[in-house]
């Protein structure tokens, strides 16, 4: 079994390496951020993922939802309350409760050979089950929008400050990081898009989500409908039903 160890804490990497090497388990990488994670799990390819939840910018969440195929098998650990950790006990993921001891990690990895003895009993996280939890996660201490968001680039992942994109646009189903000079795949729904930046982008339709400091001014249409110019020069229509939100968002 070839495990990768992902966490910000270097001595929580150092010490979980010492852990594996104990228990005659090979490490195949670490990284210590989200985004180094998935660059290594499609280079290296491990059979498991020791998974940091509560990283900056890219969480553990939003590394295991974009985890390339062949899939491995991952193992969060987290600092939650019992709370959280019944909520991931409901969607059929393993997790080690912080600070990971030898014991729990060996059970963990037993378990986890058992299991990819059956490939089909690995749970995928899905976008919806990300969302739901980090609801329970973060139900105390909503967190801030972020400064950076994970886009597609070549083979793999950069991030892009949420200050260059004036708007996101759902295309055939694709969604699009739109910057002054480029255009960005996401992997996230609008939907998803919507709840994370609430506080600064708008929903101008069912395709558009627009930043609400790249609007110029909104003129209506006559009909409930109504048009913004955004600081480009491009504009974006508002659908009826979005229009009065779009408005209040201005307001604030």
């Amino acid at each position: 079994m070839r495990v990768l160890i992902v966490d910000d804490e270097p001595a929580a990497r150092e010490r979980l390496a010492r852990m594996l090497a104990e228990l005659d388990v090979e490490v195949a990488g670490e990284a210590a951020d989200g985004l180094a994670a998935l660059d290594l799990a499609a280079r290296l390819r491990p059979d498991v993922v020791l998974l940091d939840i509560e990283m900056p910018e890219v969480s553990g969440l939003d590394v295991a939802r974009r985890l390339a195929e062949p899939r491995p098998l991952v193992v969060f650990q987290t600092a939650f309350d019992q709370y959280a950790l019944d909520a991931f006990e409901r969607e059929a993921l393993d997790f080690l409760l912080k600070p990971v001891t030898r014991e729990r990690l060996g059970q963990a990895l037993a378990r986890a050979g058992r299991r990819l003895a059956e490939r089909e009993t690995i749970t995928r996280v899905t976008a919806e089950m990300a969302a739901r939890l980090e609801q329970v996660i973060h139900r105390q201490a909503p967190p801030r929008p972020p400064r950076r968001l994970l886009v597609r680039y070549q083979a793999g992942h950069r991030l892009l400050p949420v200050a260059e994109i004036d708007r996101f646009v759902a295309e055939d189903g694709v969604v699009y990081a739109a910057t002054r000079t480029a255009r960005h795949l996401v992997d996230d729904s609008l939907d998803e898009l919507e709840r994370r930046l609430a506080a600064l982008f708008v929903r101008a339709s069912r395709a558009d989500l627009v930043a609400i400091d790249r609007i110029d001014r909104i003129v209506g249409n006559g009909d409930g409908s109504a048009t913004i110019a955004l600081t480009d020069g491009t504009t974006c229509r508002v659908s009826r039903r979005r229009a009065a939100g779009v408005r209040a968002a201005l307001a604030r």
